[in-house]
């Protein structure tokens, strides 16, 4: 435990400490951060019930009613929605889950401090990335970026881990693009195919994806979201998605390979249907478009 009189913490909003959950796991591996923003732990609970038989049904509404949802999906080892605040650590290491003024007062502290050294058994990559997401979306508010998410296109940068700088893909989006679209284009240039799974994720989640949006003719998981039914305003939205951002993508589950893009510009409509009218497309959706490459 920490000393109560020292000074580790800072005092932020109640809505933050109730937004960012501390997954704890065994003595070996650090606890981590994750961020649930957007995130429903009850329509995963609603989705896992659907599956429970009448003999079960019993038992599991009880337990339910009786956990935070949270805790109830740990313990039924199903999907924890959020978002990883690192790619060291994995959901399915958790073995409990607190909120992060929970955590703050078992660490024996009062206030919380991000600039201040994590605590004991804290992942500090999850603190450090924590803090920037702090910074970031102060500023973005402060701008008034927030109002502009999913109202606008992008610009994405396609690359795969190990070859970032020897071939590279830019799709523009627009916010209705569906994932489908996407994963249409970055097929067309990558040559996945079928025969291993793919998911899309937010920033460097890859098999922790907190979205789960897969290719429809891949989609049997009841917790994986069809490709066809997220558009990227609700990507956008979800991830507070701007300029310097990322989403990944994971191929293959056993061996996986790993991509990735990169938010290169934010479009107002007119500017991307410009941008559009006047380049020579690599290849092109209904709403999205190859527009330029690098390739070896």
């Amino acid at each position: 435990m920490k000393d109560c009189q020292t000074n580790y913490y800072v005092m932020i909003a109640d809505d933050l400490t109730d937004r960012f959950k501390i997954l704890l796991g065994p003595e070996d591996y650090a606890n981590h951060i994750l961020d649930t923003a957007g995130a429903d732990p009850d329509e995963e609970l609603d989705e896992f019930g659907r599956m429970v038989s009448d003999e079960q049904r019993d038992e599991f509404e009880e337990m339910v009613s009786e956990k935070d949802p949270y805790e109830a999906l740990l313990s039924l080892r199903w999907r924890v929605p959020g978002e990883l605040m690192c790619s060291y650590g994995s959901k399915s290491y958790a073995t409990d889950i607190l909120s992060l003024a929970e955590y703050v007062t078992r660490e024996g502290g009062e206030e919380i401090d991000f600039e201040s050294d994590p605590p004991d058994g804290m992942c500090s990559h999850c603190w450090s990335n924590t803090r920037e997401t702090f910074t970031k979306e102060t500023e973005r508010e402060a701008e008034g970026i927030a109002d502009k998410i999913g109202n606008v296109g992008y610009r994405l940068r396609w690359k795969q881990k190990g070859r970032a700088r020897e071939e590279w893909y830019d799709i523009v989006v627009q916010p209705e693009t569906t994932m489908a679209e996407l994963d249409t284009l970055v097929c067309r240039f990558s040559t996945l195919d079928d025969f291993h799974l793919r998911m899309y994720g937010l920033e460097d989640e890859y098999l922790d994806s907190s979205i789960g949006v897969v290719p429809d003719q891949q989609h049997s998981n009841p917790s994986d979201t069809p490709a066809s039914e997220v558009t990227i305003a609700e990507v956008a939205e979800q991830a507070t998605l701007w300029e310097g951002d990322r989403l990944s993508l994971v191929y293959d589950f056993g061996t996986p390979s790993h991509y990735y893009c990169i938010v290169k510009k934010v479009y107002e409509p007119d500017e991307l249907e410009s941008l559009v009218a006047d380049t020579d497309l690599i290849a092109e959706t209904e709403t999205a478009a190859i527009v330029d490459q690098k390739r070896p």
